[in-house]
């Protein structure tokens, strides 16, 4: 027996949790994602694709590692007298860097909109201004839930996002019409309600009840651990943005359009890895030689799981794309299928990769993987500019990929040095 009955149950809750999280929120999203891209048509998806990738490219970079160095310390300090500060010192660093980008991206907005030759995005950046804060909380939220092991409220954050925006489309479907402004405002009305009610939730299920803490301000530790955590983050942006981006200057708004469908697929699906790492990895913040043996046993069998659930969603893509992109997205989004095939080998490397990267983010190695994403993100990039310009999104899909490979084989070689010569 690897672990206590009590403990056992606590992680098969917490992932039964995770699973309904990462299932609404693949449902929801690829719902919303089928309505606006048929309302939209190709070539306008393509557009609003491109624009909302440099916008989640800000609101990434906003993250600047808060929420993630925030889960890491709440997992660390949940059952001590410090939570309740923890806790606080975040928030306060989530709103102050959420308001800064907030606010540079309105002053700024002409000037972005010019420099990357897209004038008419200028009045769509200001509107962005609230989703670049309001989403800096709704990922607070969900990363202190997260660390505080409730999937459940993590399941109602994600619940209120995805379906106010679906509710709020269909408004403005019946009532006004789908233009690009009007998408960007969907999504700042329903990230406003999900904040509000989360941070509801936050404040009076646990914040109010934690006993007073000690005088400890952690804002400087939270601050410092988030730092190698921003540069590694530059390796998401890399991984799910630099492609649409690439794509949008070296090609056309087309091949930006199918690309979108299918990335946009692929990166939902290793949510369902997300949702079993959710509930398990947060027990792996303390490895020592007690326990070491046992966690080591434990976390190769996340790994065969993930393994086992990839073998049935892997070959299911692979079949069924082909008729599942034109009945979803419309005929003309058939040259989705290809690049989403293809798209599989990054779903793999997505997959493992969410269960290795926790883990060296609770053993306090961001810095390890900071080095091995660079070699990940610069292989990414050369790839996009060797093969876009004749491939187009097969090219993207192509590079992006193979780009990860390393990534995946180096962070399992450092969790491998910390159960052998760590302890």
């Amino acid at each position: 027996m690897i672990f206590s009955h009590s403990l056992k149950s606590k992680i098969v809750k917490e992932i039964s949790w995770s699973f309904a999280t990462k299932g609404i929120t693949f449902a929801l999203f690829i719902l919303l994602n089928v309505a606006i891209a048929r309302m939209l048509g190709v070539e306008k998806f393509g557009t609003w694709s491109f624009f909302f990738s440099i916008i989640s490219v800000i609101f990434l970079i906003s993250n600047f590692g808060i929420n993630n160095s925030t889960r890491a310390y709440i997992v660390q300090y949940r059952a001590t007298d410090m939570l309740r500060s923890i806790i606080r010192d975040s928030f306060k660093l989530r709103l102050l860097f959420s308001f800064i980008f907030a606010s540079l991206i309105f002053i700024f907005a002409e000037h972005l909109s010019v420099l990357i030759n897209h004038p008419e995005f200028e009045i769509l950046f200001k509107y962005s201004a609230p989703f670049v804060f309001l989403m800096g909380l709704t990922e607070y939220l969900k990363s202190v839930f997260m660390g505080l092991h409730r999937i459940k409220y993590n399941f109602i954050i994600n619940t209120l996002e995805h379906g106010l925006k679906i509710i709020f489309f269909a408004i403005t479907l019946l009532c006004f019409s789908i233009t690009l402004p009007n998408i960007v405002n969907i999504f700042n009305l329903a990230l406003f309600l999900t904040v509000l009610i989360g941070l509801s939730l936050l404040y009076f299920v646990f914040f109010v009840k934690l006993k007073k803490s000690t005088s400890k301000i952690f804002t400087s530790d939270i601050f410092k651990y988030s730092i190698p955590l921003f540069f590694t983050g530059i390796g998401a942006i890399v991984a799910t943005e630099i492609d649409i981006i690439m794509l949008s200057f070296l090609s056309s708004n087309y091949e930006v359009g199918i690309y979108t469908v299918a990335k946009g697929i692929i990166t939902k699906l290793p949510h369902i890895s997300m949702a079993i790492a959710m509930g398990a990895m947060p027990i792996f913040i303390k490895v020592n030689k007690e326990n070491k043996d046992r966690l080591k046993a434990l976390f190769l069998k996340l790994l065969r799981i993930n393994a086992k659930i990839l073998m049935i969603i892997v070959p299911g893509v692979l079949l069924f794309s082909s008729f599942l992109i034109p009945l979803l997205y419309g005929i003309e989004y058939s040259g989705s299928v290809f690049p989403l095939q293809i798209l599989t080998i990054f779903l793999i490397n997505r997959s493992f990769l969410v269960f290795l990267t926790l883990f060296l983010d609770y053993q306090g190695l961001a810095k390890k993987r900071l080095f091995n994403s660079l070699i990940a993100m610069t292989l990414n990039i050369f790839l996009n500019f060797l093969l876009i310009p004749k491939y187009g999104a097969t090219g993207a899909a192509i590079a992006t990929s193979v780009a990860y490979i390393p990534y995946v084989l180096l962070n399992w070689l450092e969790i491998q040095k910390v159960f052998k010569t760590k302890y």
